[in-house]
């Protein structure tokens, strides 16, 4: 592109044959026709280079043809128009070139001989079995002892008078405490019937006088269940059962349960239950909303269950 703007300059100038040139007092000013004649034994192409001082532009002006240069690329502006460059579009990629024959493959080289297999050595002969020993003669066996006489029992002893009761020990300390007792069976709050639900932006509570205060004091484990219909909240939406231990400030009691997916029932699965929820606190049930407009869907139930 380089050579087709500078061609461009050269042929504005072929019919240039004489000028004069003075320094004005914003450059220097030629009067034309302009001729660039390189010097005797110049080796070069002849050529005018702009220099890029990464200043403003010349503003053109009517009736002037005006060449410059900006961000490394030569612009050129003609009877007062807006300066635009002289660099062409690109050309079309030309067609790759066809692949070159394969190179012939090299010689497989000789295979070496194997070793002759070793003779294998004569065994020896068995050694003869020696002759059998003759066996001795039995012993007498000797006399059986006589049984002694058994003894007589003795007579039993009077039995001795009973021992006044002795003094009661001082009693020890009291043991540690044991660990807080699990409910039987879990105890199941209902906190939600209906047949929708209309969920605002963000995080709300499912109605103010859904609330229950509830005894947690000895459970050990909590879960939140869910019943949603046919109609569900965009990805990320979640309910979750929360406690507040002062009526101001409230935390997570259950882990969340997502409510995107319509017509079912879903359930956080049984968590411990926070330490510091162990006591008598009240509770109620909030639903995150992760979409950008107030969405209505299909809450059934919400059920909250310790053990």
């Amino acid at each position: 592109m380089k050579k087709c703007w500078l061609a461009v300059i050269l042929s504005l100038l072929s019919g240039i044959s004489w000028a004069q040139c003075a320094n004005g007092t914003s450059g220097t000013n030629c009067t034309g026709p302009l001729t660039v004649q390189p010097q005797s034994g110049n080796n070069t192409q002849s050529a005018i280079t702009l220099v890029d001082l990464g200043l403003p532009l010349l503003a053109p002006a009517a009736g002037q043809y005006t060449l410059s240069v900006a961000s490394g690329m030569v612009v050129e502006s003609d009877n007062g128009n807006s300066y635009h460059t002289l660099m062409g579009l690109q050309g079309l990629q030309g067609s790759p070139g066809a692949a070159g024959p394969q190179g012939a493959s090299g010689a497989t080289g000789a295979t070496g001989s194997t070793g002759a297999t070793g003779v294998t050595g004569a065994s020896g002969p068995q050694g003869a079995i020696g002759a059998i020993g003759a066996a001795g003669a039995v012993g007498l066996t000797g006399l059986a002892g006589a049984t002694g006489a058994a003894g007589q029992v003795g007579a039993a002893g009077s039995s001795g008078a009973v021992g006044p009761a002795g003094a009661a020990g001082t009693q020890g300390p009291q043991g540690p405490q044991g660990p807080a007792g699990t409910i039987a069976t879990p105890e199941d709050y209902s906190f939600y019937y209906g047949t929708g639900y209309k969920a605002s932006v963000g995080s709300a509570e499912v109605g103010t006088f859904d609330r229950d205060q509830i005894d947690m004091t000895n459970a050990t484990s909590v879960r939140f269940i869910a019943t949603i219909g046919s109609a569900a909240l965009p990805s990320g939406s979640y309910a979750q059962a929360e406690y507040t231990p002062d009526g101001t400030n409230w935390f997570p009691l259950s882990g969340e349960v997502p409510v995107t997916t319509p017509n079912g029932l879903y359930l956080s699965g049984w968590q411990g239950v926070p330490t510091a929820a162990n006591g008598d606190f009240m509770v109620r049930i909030v639903v995150l909303n992760t979409g950008s407009v107030v969405a209505q869907f299909g809450l059934r139930q919400l059920h909250l269950q310790f053990k």
